[in-house]
């Protein structure tokens, strides 16, 4: 064979057996082939063939500096995405993602997805997160709104059970804190209010006690003494004691304050403070005060 066929035969050889840069081989069916441009195509190729495909396929740079490696909740607003310790739903829970979250993409995307977010390194289930070139072009579209100058700026990250842990006892002791002012303020209006309603019945002291009557100077009875002071103050109360030991809030008679009914079997008065009340007492003794624990006490009710 002449030199010049000999050379031809080799450069024939040598071309078949080239492979052109930005080739690969396709794990479906082993053929040579160049991709088509762009991540989408990347990621339908590796999901088509089952295989789990590598974050180093993910890399794309943005303008901002970002890699194409970012991932977002799609969970409804009213849920949210586990963080596992490992990929199964038996495994311990690290984290949570609320909707809108971002996260790192860190391992292989498969069906389970290694990610890290904030300070929560563990792995989610691939169907509840957004990646690839749907998470570039929602990180693109929230740094080009934002002054951030790196996306888990923007966006919030992953709560670890820790800090969810401590969050939660915050609000607790907050809501403790916020009821514990409002009972004191309510304590005190009570007081304030109850306090005037005391010195408004004093005044009667001595008029006389009338069956069925209402008059807080012409006469009335128990209930209708209590009935008349209170409406006085714009707080309406049924007419007899048994439905009266149904207004308002039963109390102990340990929490009672100035102003309180302090009702008996047949008998109400008006708590005075220092184990006393006003009442009408009887038609002997008219309108006056008495010790609130001469009678066995039924019930004691705050109605302001």
């Amino acid at each position: 064979m002449n030199s010049s066929l000999r050379n031809g035969l080799l450069l024939v050889t040598a071309v078949g057996t080239m492979m052109f840069p930005g080739e690969r081989v396709r794990a479906a069916d082993n053929q040579v082939a160049v991709p088509e441009v762009g991540t989408s195509k990347v990621q339908n190729e590796t999901y088509s063939t089952g295989i789990e495909t590598a974050v180093s396929d993910y890399l794309a740079p943005t303008i901002k500096g970002e890699y194409f490696k970012m991932a977002f909740t799609n969970v409804d607003a009213d849920t949210f995405l586990f963080i596992r310790s490992e990929p199964s739903r038996e495994s311990e829970w690290v984290g949570k993602l609320y909707p809108g979250s971002a996260s790192e993409i860190i391992g292989p995307v498969g069906e389970w997805t290694r990610v890290q977010s904030g300070s929560v390194t563990g792995y989610v289930y691939t169907k509840y997160i957004i990646t690839g070139e749907e998470a570039w072009q929602r990180a693109d579209e929230i740094m080009s709104e934002s002054s951030a100058e790196h996306i888990t700026e923007a966006v919030p990250c992953a709560e670890s059970r820790e800090e969810e842990e401590a969050r939660l006892a915050e609000e607790r002791k907050k809501a403790e804190e916020e009821a514990a002012r409002q009972a004191a303020e309510q304590a005190a209006n009570v007081s304030t209010l109850g306090q005037q309603i005391v010195d408004y019945a004093c005044q009667f002291i001595g008029n006389p006690y009338v069956w069925g009557g209402t008059s807080l100077t012409n006469g009335a009875d128990c209930s209708g003494f209590v009935q008349s002071v209170y409406e006085h103050f714009g707080i309406n109360l049924p007419r007899t004691t048994w439905d009266q030991e149904y207004s308002g809030t039963g109390i102990s008679y340990e929490e009672a304050m100035p102003g309180d009914l302090i009702l008996y079997e047949g008998h109400v008065g008006i708590y005075i403070g220092n184990d006393q009340i006003v009442n009408a007492i009887n038609p002997s003794k008219g309108i006056g005060i008495i010790p609130a624990t001469c009678m066995s006490i039924k019930t004691v009710r705050r109605v302001v």
